[in-house]
């Protein structure tokens, strides 16, 4: 018993670890010229709809760039920017046009708040997330704009570590438990290429995000506890 669960964990660990190395080869090369125009399109869109707060029209573009990623076999969790050519150039169009020594102020914070996070020291982090927002208010930013939307020197890798750190934990131990089957299930049936049960368990899963608000390009294995 204790070999077969010990060889299931493993296939589990193994699963994770596909998934991961597979996102950041995905993406452009495996789209055809015009998909990859519409789906670039679709995503200018929706970081604009997001920063409106359009909540219908960022959906609308959601549903569009997944109906790409089933068209093109891209695993459904893969986040939007991987996919996006046009990514970084987007992410530059977000910047909002503080002055130069708010924006090196801004910088400054940004970098602390991270080093204060990973060292868990919480009178800091909300110190500098505090700092912030002033500058938010200043600058009239919406105050649900992420940090690394508005810092000069934030990297790709701030974009995943803000989704591991913002969604991991949320769910209630029942919910957990059900969304860790479904995800253990989901990699199962890929690796047998069973597309129906696949759609059957990302449907559940997107029905438990929709409990808690999770934006569906949140990558599955950040909310599974096997992921973290």
């Amino acid at each position: 018993m204790t070999r077969c669960l010990t060889k299931r964990f493993g296939a589990y660990v193994i699963g994770i670890f596909f998934v991961a190395i597979s996102l950041p080869v995905l993406g452009q090369s495996r789209l055809s010229s015009d998909d990859q125009s519409r789906f670039d399109s679709y995503y200018s869109r929706w970081m604009e709809d997001q920063q409106r707060n359009d909540r219908d029209e960022t959906a609308s573009m959601e549903r569009r760039m997944r109906d790409i990623y089933y068209r093109n076999n891209i695993p459904m969790n893969t986040p939007f920017w991987r996919v996006a050519s046009n990514a970084r150039q987007q992410r530059g169009r977000q910047r909002w046009n503080l002055s130069g020594s708010d924006q090196q102020h801004f910088d400054s914070y940004y970098t602390r708040w991270q080093d204060y996070r990973q060292r868990n020291d919480r009178e800091q982090t909300r110190s500098m997330e505090s700092r912030m927002k002033d500058l938010y208010r200043r600058y009239n930013i919406p105050g649900n704009t992420p940090y690394f939307w508005v810092a000069s020197n934030a990297r790709d890798e701030d974009w995943d570590r803000w989704e591991q750190n913002r969604w991991r934990g949320q769910l209630s131990p029942d919910d957990q438990r059900r969304f860790d089957s479904y995800f253990g299930r989901w990699m199962q049936y890929r690796q047998t290429n069973n597309r129906d049960e696949t759609a059957s368990m990302e449907k559940r899963m997107f029905d438990i995000y929709a409990t808690y608000n999770i934006p569906r390009q949140v990558p599955w294995d950040v909310v599974a506890s096997g992921g973290r």
